[in-house]
C-alpha cells in the first residue's frame, strides 16, 4: 500500500459546501415532489435528519481519515467494512438473506481489501488495525447509518406519493432534501474556528465544491432509485462496489496503469461476489 499523500479538498467544510450545493440546486424539484405527496409522517422527517447526520458522519470520517491515513488503508475499510455490516443490520430489523447472497457480500469484502495491494505479502491485519484508520471506520459505521435511514424514508415518501411521480424525481428529489440535511449537518460541525477557516477556505474554491456536490449527487441519485426499487438495502450496498472493478479496468485501459496479481484478484473477487448477489 504505496500511496502515502493526502487527498486534496478533503476538508468537512469542503463537503459543506458540495452537499449545500446541491441541495440548493434541487430546492425546487423538492418542493414540487412534496406539493404532490399526502401528508408525510414524522419518521420521514426524523428518518431525513438522520441521515443527513450519517452522511455528516460518512463525509467527516473520510475527510479525517484521508488526511491523517494511507489511502490505500483508509479506501478498502471505507467500501468493504458497509457490505457486510448493512446487511446484518437488516437482519436484526427482521429481513432475510439468502446463503448465495452472504458468499457474494463475503467475497466483496474480501476482493475491496485487496484491491489496494501490490505485492500479496503486503497484507497483514494489523495494517488494517491502526489508531489512524478508526475515521476509516467511522465513515463505514456512517455509511450504514444513512443506507438504513433512505431507505426508510424513501418507503414513507413513496407511500405518501402513491405514483403520482416518476420513480426518478422522487430518488433526486429525495437526494436534494438528504443533501441539504447533510450539509447543515456539516455547517454545524464547522463552527468551531478551525472549522471556520476550512469553511472560508471551500468558499475560495466554490465552482470545484459544485462539480464535486453534482458528481456525488448524480451517483447517488441512481442509488436511491435502485433502493426504491429493491426490497432490502443491503443488496444495493453491495452491487455499489461494482464501481471497484470499473475503475480497476479504466484505469489499466485508459491510463495504462501496471495490472498486479493481488488487484486483480481482488476485481475477481468482487466481480464473483456481485453475480452471487444479483443470483440470489
Amino acid at each position: 500500500m504505496e500511496f502515502t499523500g493526502k487527498i486534496p479538498h478533503t476538508f468537512p467544510g469542503f463537503f459543506c459546501i458540495a452537499t449545500l450545493s446541491v441541495g440548493l440546486l434541487l430546492l425546487p424539484l423538492g418542493v414540487w415532489v412534496l406539493s404532490q405527496a399526502q401528508v408525510l409522517p414524522r419518521a420521514f422527517w426524523l428518518l431525513l435528519i438522520g441521515s443527513g447526520f450519517f452522511q455528516m458522519i460518512y463525509m467527516g470520517g473520510l475527510a479525517l481519515a484521508y488526511q491523517r491515513a494511507n489511502m490505500g488503508l483508509v479506501y478498502p475499510i471505507a467500501r468493504a467494512l458497509p457490505v457486510l455490516l448493512v446487511a446484518l443490520a437488516t437482519v436484526l430489523l427482521g429481513q432475510t438473506l439468502p446463503w448465495l447472497a452472504w458468499l457474494g457480500m463475503l467475497l466483496v469484502t474480501i476482493g475491496c481489501l485487496l484491491v489496494p495491494l501490490v505485492y500479496f505479502r503486503q497484507w497483514h491485519w494489523r495494517a488494517y488495525w491502526r489508531a489512524d484508520c478508526a475515521w476509516a471506520l467511522v465513515a463505514a459505521l456512517g455509511t450504514v447509518g444513512y443506507s438504513l435511514a433512505d431507505k426508510g424514508a424513501l418507503l414513507h415518501l413513496e407511500t405518501a406519493l402513491d405514483g403520482a411521480v416518476r420513480p426518478m424525481a422522487m430518488a433526486y428529489s429525495y437526494l436534494g432534501m438528504q443533501f441539504f440535511a447533510s450539509g447543515l449537518w456539516l455547517l454545524f460541525g464547522c463552527l468551531g474556528s478551525n472549522g471556520r477557516a476550512q469553511l472560508v477556505r471551500s468558499l475560495g474554491d466554490l465552482k470545484l465544491g459544485l462539480v464535486t456536490g453534482l458528481m456525488m449527487g448524480a451517483t447517488y441519485g441512481l442509488v436511491l432509485l435502485a433502493m426504491a426499487m429493491t426490497e432490502n438495502v443491503s443488496y444495493v450496498v453491495a452491487l455499489r462496489q461494482l464501481s471497484i472493478p470499473l475503475g480497476v479496468g479504466f484505469g489499466i485501459w485508459l491510463l495504462k496503469e501496471p495490472a498486479y496479481r493481488p488487484q486483480l484478484l481482488g476485481v475477481g473477487l468482487v466481480c464473483a461476489g456481485l453475480i452471487a448477489v444479483s443470483l440470489r
